[in-house]
């Protein structure tokens, strides 16, 4: 017995030693197999694979097996064989091969050259890409899943700083081993394939994010990728009633209003990612003879994110485009610039889109910075997409770009707000919300969940008569609103099984309307705001039939996101 635990703690010791001898040389490999410098890191991958072996013999066996079955010393001794079992199998099956390659693995491999990405370059790094992608994403379940509470403060730290080391790299591999095998048929290694971006204006708020601008039909064609249409939804004719009807239902119409269905500016009036796919993929399939079977949307926050991996764009104008300014030059100053030209701020808006994707496809982008940001903006539901194509629309699940619609949870139910401009304007550039959201048990026994939205127009009111009636709505569009003042429509998509028990507001509710949506019942209520002023609609749902649990706030993406909290009130 006495011979066993020496044995163990001599092995232990040998474990720890070799660990840390392993650490800085798997820091610095992984370093320069990232800025694709594998070449350079031979010799520290044969230490490190050498280390590595060493640790995982050394905490193999069955007298170290026997250990972990003491309850006092255990837990720390299988946290020492799973992580010295995980990094040796990291480094067999994930740095060794990848530093063979040499410099052929790196992140420049996924990255465009002059408009074409090497797809031969691709196919000979798949074998690499999946085995490393199996070994950390093992090697982050086993390791995450070990309980750290009881451990002694050096086991701890130790699974803590592999921990994140894994953790900071798996992400992307993971993430190329799902998309490496397919990439080259997406690139178009079997046939030319049509994607069509779709650039949203938030400063016109729609449910999905803002009303559909530029457009850009995108074909991949044996690894090149390029644009081969652009337009803008103001380009497209008015569909007929048929078309609506034959996409979208009666009731969704009533919800949104006659654009709906018709208009392509107006795809974006529902939050279903796939309606509004729909809608544009047929449109651009009856107007101009292409039904591009996958369609993205873009929004202008999205499109920040990206501009911090492409750094700074060019405009015709000479306008340096950055994530810092894009959302008040694209969404604010180009009406100003160009406050009576339509056809002008069109122009402008396609060109900043077209250069962003120049940069991308043109190999000026960071692509870890990049796959940050497309990860964050699906996150946010910023970038959103739907194809008609299975490989593809898995793709889009895995990376969560398909959207999301109120569900219930264990613990919750989830109700949807939406905003949807209701002016023909972009004042809601100058729109600021906070949601508040409570839940009561009235007197009469009912219960009822409370949301009041709040509306408030930022515009300084000295700044009215300087504004382009593009940015005001040119008088109301009609309906004679007063200059200055943005007006729009608050959608509640309430719990299925619940119903809307009313709308009320501080401002005229003739407007707003209690229909459904499938299954949710949603209430449309109306804000009218003018400058520096704070409005408010409120809706009640009766969620009596219900099992009663908490309510969470599903909110639509937004130039400014709206503060959600907790409201206490009385029924």
């Amino acid at each position: 017995m006495v011979g066993g635990a020496v044995w163990v703690g001599m092995n232990a010791f040998t474990v720890k030693n070799e660990l840390e001898a392993a650490r800085p040389l798997l820091t610095s490999v992984k370093a320069k197999v990232l800025a694709g410098e594998a070449s350079t890191a031979q010799d520290e991958a044969a230490e490190l694979a050498e280390h590595a072996t060493k640790a995982r013999d050394a905490s193999a066996g069955p007298v170290w097996w026997l250990a972990e079955q003491i309850p006092e010393v255990g837990p720390n001794l299988v946290a020492v064989r799973t992580i010295a079992d995980n990094v040796s199998d990291i480094v067999d099956n994930a740095v060794v091969p990848a530093v063979a390659l040499g410099d052929k693995l790196s992140p420049s491999v996924f990255r465009p050259v002059n408009g074409a990405v090497d797809l031969a370059a691709i196919e000979s790094v798949l074998p690499v890409v999946d085995s490393a992608g199996t070994a950390l994403t093992g090697a982050s379940r086993e390791i995450s899943a070990l309980d750290t509470a009881g451990l002694i403060g050096p086991v701890k730290s130790a699974v803590e700083e592999i921990n994140s080391l894994v953790g900071e790299v798996e992400p992307a591999i993971a993430t190329a081993k799902a998309l490496a095998p397919v990439l080259p048929g997406l690139l178009g290694a079997d046939g030319p394939r049509n994607y069509l971006l779709v650039f949203e204006n938030s400063a016109e708020v729609r449910p999905l994010g803002g009303i559909a601008g530029a457009q850009i039909l995108v074909t991949a064609d044996q690894g090149r990728v390029s644009i081969t249409q652009q337009t803008t939804g103001r380009d497209f004719k008015f569909e007929s009633e048929e078309f609506a009807n034959s996409h979208v239902s009666a009731e969704s119409r009533a919800l949104y209003l006659p654009p709906f269905g018709v208009q392509s500016q107006n795809n974006t009036l529902t939050p279903r990612v796939e309606v509004a796919a729909d809608l544009t993929r047929s449109m651009w399939g009856s107007q101009l003879g292409v039904s591009p079977d996958t369609v993205i949307f873009v929004d202008p926050i999205a499109l920040s994110y990206i501009l911090d991996a492409t750094g700074p764009i060019s405009l015709p104008d000479g306008t340096e485009l950055t994530s810092a300014n894009s959302n008040d030059v694209l969404l604010n100053q180009v009406y100003q610039t160009y406050s009576e030209d339509a056809d002008a701020q069109d122009a402008y808006f396609e060109a900043a889109a077209s250069e962003t994707f120049g940069a991308i496809m043109n190999g000026k982008v960071d692509l870890p910075t990049f796959i940050s940001a497309v990860q964050k903006s699906g996150t946010e539901r910023r970038i959103l997409a739907s194809s008609t194509d299975e490989t593809v629309q898995s793709l889009i699940i895995d990376a969560g770009l398909q959207g999301q619609m109120p569900t219930e949870t264990p613990n919750a139910h989830q109700i949807g707000i939406y905003f949807s401009d209701y002016l023909g304007s972009k004042m809601d550039y100058y729109l600021r919300s906070t949601i508040h959201v409570g839940q009561q048990t009235c007197a009469a026994g009912n219960r009822i969940v409370r949301v009041q939205i709040d509306a408030t127009n930022v515009l300084d009111p000295a700044a009215v008569d300087g504004l382009s009636t593009f940015i005001t709505g040119a008088g109301g569009n009609g309906f004679r609103v007063p200059f200055g003042d943005l007006r729009v429509f608050t959608y509640v998509y309430a719990p299925e099984g619940s119903s809307i028990s009313s709308i009320t507001g501080t401002t005229d509710q003739t407007a707003a309307f209690t229909g459904q949506d499938d299954t949710y019942p949603v209430a449309r209520g109306v804000i009218q705001t003018s400058p520096g002023g704070t409005e408010s609609a409120t809706i009640d749902i009766d969620v009596s039939q219900l099992a009663q649990k908490d309510i969470e706030a599903l909110v639509g993406p937004m130039l400014a996101q709206p503060d959600v909290v907790g409201l206490d009130f009385s029924c």
